[in-house]
């Protein structure tokens, strides 16, 4: 019984394997696989179209970075270009960027910033160091004097009247400095003497009780405008003469006046008023006389035929110096 039902008799086919006699062989073959090919294909089609998506989608950001890659680097190419045509100026912050790969703090700012600061100031001092040194060499020799030298002229200040030799030093470069010569120039007495004459006057307005800061600047004041006029005076009464005139010279000689100031107004201080005005005629007839006989033997003697006479000139130049005295002289407070 088992073999007849898994038996099938001899001769006969199944019935599903049973063919239509006027179909093609193949076509059982074609219509079975067929279609599970065709379904196979459309699979795959559509693998590959979401592979190329997703290519395309991954090439995308590439191709957008090579694009920023470019116009930066044209970008590049363009400042290069203009930074070659202008000057080229420093700039803390691109140094900066470029020393710490863009990353720069506060500290290392202001020390780029100090030093370029410092680097301009230099290149802006250097344009003009060449004429401020030969000022500063010019006007330091006014000031190399020596403890000799200052006693000997304030000697001569206060009582020139012996001295025989007023005529000064040469040399192969013009005059003598004042540490070699006596009878040279100099400010060094000149700015110490107007620096203690205002030191005195504040002195003897606050023994009065009248003293306040406004004296002193005026005090100062009024010496440098009298002796600004002073220099004029003597500048163009020497172009009159047409010979060659040195205003630091005459800054220097018109200044040695603050000594014999100095020495009326202590003099009136411990004295009085009456002491004050015998020490004003030995000071001013002192100043006077070394006025005459400084300008007298040292001012050019080869001046014009039509100008004034030299010695009026020089005898001008004594009587402005007593004339200043007197009137610098600070007797209102004296008893």
């Amino acid at each position: 019984m088992s073999a007849n039902f898994y038996s099938q008799p001899t001769g006969q086919t199944p019935p599903h394997a049973r063919q239509n006699p006027n179909q093609n062989p193949n076509s059982a073959y074609n219509n079975t696989y067929g279609n599970y090919g065709n379904n196979t294909g459309g699979f795959q089609g559509q693998q590959q179209q979401q592979q190329s998506q997703q290519f395309q989608q991954q090439q995308q950001p590439i191709q957008q970075q090579q694009q920023q890659q470019q116009q930066q680097q044209q970008q590049q190419q363009q400042q290069q270009q203009q930074q070659q045509q202008q000057p080229s100026t420093f700039n803390p912050t691109l140094a900066a960027a470029s020393l710490m790969g863009g990353q720069t703090s506060q500290s290392q700012m202001l020390d780029l910033g100090l030093s370029a600061g410092s680097t301009l100031a230099s290149q802006t001092f250097s344009k003009f160091t060449p004429r401020a040194e030969g000022y500063y060499d010019s006007l330091r020799q006014y000031f190399a004097v020596s403890h000799v030298y200052v006693g000997v002229k304030l000697t001569s200040l206060l009582n020139p009247w012996f001295k025989k030799d007023w005529k000064r030093l040469k040399t192969d470069t013009g005059f003598a400095k004042p540490s070699i010569d006596p009878n040279a120039p100099d400010l060094y007495i000149p700015t110490m003497s107007l620096i203690t004459y205002v030191l005195l006057s504040g002195l003897l307005t606050g023994t009065s009780g009248t003293f306040t800061p406004d004296y002193l600047q005026n005090t100062i004041f009024s010496c440098l405008f009298l002796q600004g006029l002073e220099v004029l005076a003597i500048r163009v009464a020497y172009y009159a003469l047409e010979a060659p005139c040195e205003i630091i010279e005459v800054a220097c000689y018109s200044g040695y006046k603050y000594f014999g100031l100095c020495v009326n107004l202590l003099a009136g201080i411990v004295g009085g008023y009456w002491v004050y005005n015998l020490a004003l005629l030995g000071t001013a007839g002192g100043m006077g006389y070394f006025t005459l006989k400084t300008y007298g033997n040292n001012l050019s003697r080869r001046t014009s035929e039509q100008g004034p006479k030299r010695e009026f000139v020089v005898l001008g130049f004594a009587g402005m110096q007593v004339l200043a005295m007197w009137f610098l002289g600070d007797t209102k407070y004296l008893k």
